[in-house]
């Protein structure tokens, strides 16, 4: 007699899967075998991230990427960019069988802003015309990574490293200034020109007369207190240097030789301003001879005299 074996559907299922099991092909739970991605950025660059699973894992097969940054991703490979600088966790979760097999894995990447290479925006002078003892103050706005190098050059010889240096131009001139700033990642160069004039004093322009000296009678030589009267002239002089002078000589009434005499008396004058460091250029002499008339020796002194005129 042969005997049959008879199962519920439950006993059925179970042998199946022991036979699968047996074969090994049974429905496999995923499995996060690997996890890479970039371990630094710089802000705004995409990176690529990829998961990699067991092979036998059952499809379908979910990925869920969480960047730290409040932004997500499918896929097996992801690729991602972070708009600000700082480290992030990187998660990638895996899941298969309506979620009855799930595996994750977490990586960390640095994020850094990119390198900002040396860059003059603008380079500015207080003075771009200016005398020869007003100090010219320099300043540069810039932007770049530190540490940032300053290297100005004047065009006179003079440097400085300083961020803001103040330099006066001592010979009159046209000077081009020249700012070049550096870092690790590059260097920069802008210049601007500076106009030095000669220094003037404000009364200048409106000098109209100088000290007069005084001679006794058929002489030309400078008393001490002729020379202290012509030290003030060499201060105005001084003082403005763009100004050139007439000396005039003159002889008076009853006076010897009067156009010798003249012309001695302003060479005297000139003289002594040379030998004060006043230039040539600047003078012109004459004499003029004799001025004034009349047979009364009173009051002839005032014409035995050499003026002083400025010319403009």
């Amino acid at each position: 007699m042969t005997t049959k074996l008879y199962f519920s559907l439950p006993y059925r299922v179970l042998l199946l899967m022991v036979l699968l099991l047996a074969t090994g092909c049974a429905p496999r739970n995923v499995e996060l075998l690997g996890l890479t991605g970039p371990e630094q950025l710089e802000t705004d660059q995409a990176g690529t991230f990829e998961a990699t699973i067991n092979e036998e894992a059952k499809p379908p097969v979910t990925y869920a990427w969480d960047f730290g940054d409040d932004q997500s991703a499918q896929g097996a490979v992801a690729s991602h960019s972070f708009a600000e600088a700082g480290t992030y966790t990187v998660t990638v979760s895996v899941s298969n069988r309506r979620g009855r097999g799930t595996d994750s894995d977490t990586t960390s990447v640095v994020v850094v802003n990119p390198p900002v290479p040396a860059e003059i925006v603008t380079l500015l002078a207080n003075l771009y015309e200016v005398d020869n003892m007003t100090a010219v103050r320099f300043d540069a706005n810039v932007r770049g990574d530190a540490p940032l190098t300053y290297a100005w050059d004047f065009g006179d010889g003079s440097s400085s490293s300083e961020p803001a240096p103040s330099h006066t131009f001592s010979e009159p001139g046209s000077y081009t200034v020249t700012l070049t700033l550096s870092n690790d990642h590059g260097q920069d160069s802008r210049n601007v020109s500076i106009t030095s004039t000669q220094y003037e004093a404000d009364y200048c322009a409106d000098l109209a007369e100088m000290n007069s000296v005084f001679f006794e009678r058929n002489t030309s030589v400078l008393s001490e207190s002729s020379e202290t009267v012509l030290r003030d002239n060499i201060q105005i002089l001084q003082d403005c240097p763009n100004l050139s002078v007439r000396i005039e000589g003159l002889a008076g009434p009853f006076e010897r030789r009067p156009q010798e005499l003249s012309e001695d008396r302003a060479r005297a004058v000139e003289q002594f301003y040379l030998s004060n460091d006043v230039a040539a250029s600047r003078i012109t002499a004459a004499g003029l001879g004799r001025v004034g008339q009349g047979s009364k020796k009173s009051g002839a002194e005032q014409f035995r005299r050499t003026d002083t005129i400025p010319m403009q």
